[in-house]
């Protein structure tokens, strides 16, 4: 294609997707007016604002649910390969408190869309559904296939949703892009840390609180464990793109009454760990300490995965970075740094089947889970030119 060509093309999906601004927002409050806080779920109700736009439409789709109600919903324009998956989800956190209004009735204010899952991650969903209405009006130009997902469960671990998706559903692409990652766009997750997470028992003998030498504390025998794995030495400690690996505690539960000795008491710990680092290595680091405290104190402990996502990377030089780099730039000026993040997508997931999967997206990484949630309107239609151009560079 010609540079003329070229630009006549981007002048073309940009002024059609500033045009549909107000269908991002009437989409987004939709989405953001269905309360699926998770737990319980109910993505149904989104999902069935989906479906209707793609009924509208007449995109064609398919509804999967591992359990009544925790609806997943994928919807397909064009044929052929390569194919490309946007999967954006429709759960959402609990509201919380303090909010300003009813964060399930979204409102505008200086810009900005308001409401739980406006940022986290239903404005991206309303911003590609845009798209969708764009790549449908033109999808006999189009060589591959452009899929659309609306999952469930992404905040609870994805089980019913996009993981559902992969291993029971035969849902399939070559590329996948998740707009789960905020940082308004200058950014793109290409490697995650790994996350594990451990609970450690210790075990005692419970007795009267005035006569303590007759019990076994389990919560004093927990304090110098917990003290030495605070020292935890990790096998790797620096990666270009990410920060160092970290290890928080983040919950103990102990005791009943002042005057009860505690013969039972449960830590979690919260790990990330970089790419070649091994969580079976960082596991029996942590059984060593724990044979240390027990012969030193006569302790008991018992120590159980709750559980182990690996570190995933793609390549930098993948067609996706460089083409979100490139309409990035076209579209704000600026291009987006590959990195590294700490937190888990799943793009996980993704990269697991083999599928070249990155993060990439609009808003603000403070607000999600944030009382008085909000998004961007501009962000969301950048976000829709730039997907849109990315998609008709690929598909085409």
């Amino acid at each position: 294609m010609n540079s003329s060509s070229s630009n006549n093309r981007i002048d073309h999906v940009k002024k059609y997707l500033q045009n549909e601004e107000k269908e991002i927002v009437d989409l987004a409050c939709k989405l953001i007016n269905t309360k699926t806080e998770n737990p319980p779920g109910n993505e149904i109700l989104a999902a069935q604002v989906v479906e209707d736009f793609f009924k509208s439409l007449q995109i064609p789709y398919t509804i999967h649910e591992k359990i009544k109600g925790r609806t997943n919903i994928v919807g397909y324009i064009g044929k052929g390969s390569p194919s490309l998956l946007v999967a954006c989800h429709l759960d959402v956190v609990p509201a919380g408190d303090d909010w300003k209004r009813n964060p399930f009735e979204a409102w505008i204010e200086n810009g900005r869309i308001y409401g739980r899952g406006s940022s986290d991650n239903k404005g991206q969903m309303a911003s590609m559904m845009a798209v969708a209405r764009f790549l449908k009006e033109n999808e006999s130009k189009l060589k591959g296939q452009f899929i659309l997902a609306g999952v469930a469960d992404e905040e609870r671990g994805s089980t019913l949703g996009l993981e559902y998706l992969l291993n029971e559903c035969e849902v399939k692409a070559d590329f996948a892009i998740i707009p789960d990652v905020a940082h308004n766009m200058r950014l793109i997750d290409v490697t995650e840390k790994g996350t594990l997470f451990l609970e450690i028992t210790s075990h005692g003998k419970q007795a009267h609180g005035s006569r303590p030498e007759m019990g076994i504390n389990a919560i004093w025998n927990m304090i110098p464990l917990l003290e030495r794995i605070k020292q935890l030495k990790f096998q790797k400690t620096s990666h270009p793109l990410h920060t160092p690996p970290t290890l928080n505690l983040g919950s103990i539960h102990s005791g009943t009454a002042p005057n009860i000795v505690p013969a039972l008491c449960k830590a979690q710990l919260d790990i990330r760990y970089l790419p070649d680092d091994s969580a079976d290595t960082i596991i029996s680091n942590i059984k060593n300490i724990i044979k240390a405290v027990e012969t030193q104190y006569s302790a008991k402990f018992d120590l159980s995965v709750i559980s182990n996502q690996p570190p995933t990377a793609v390549p930098i030089n993948n067609p996706l970075v460089d083409l979100i780099s490139k309409h990035t730039l076209v579209v704000l000026g600026t291009k987006p740094q590959p990195k590294g993040m700490s937190g888990a997508t799943v793009t996980k997931q993704l990269i697991q089947k083999g599928i070249i999967a990155v993060g990439f997206g609009p808003g603000d990484e403070t607000e999600a889970h944030t009382t008085n949630e909000s998004i961007s309107i501009k962000e969301l239609v950048d976000f829709a030119q730039i997907m849109a151009l990315i998609s008709l560079d690929l598909l085409m």
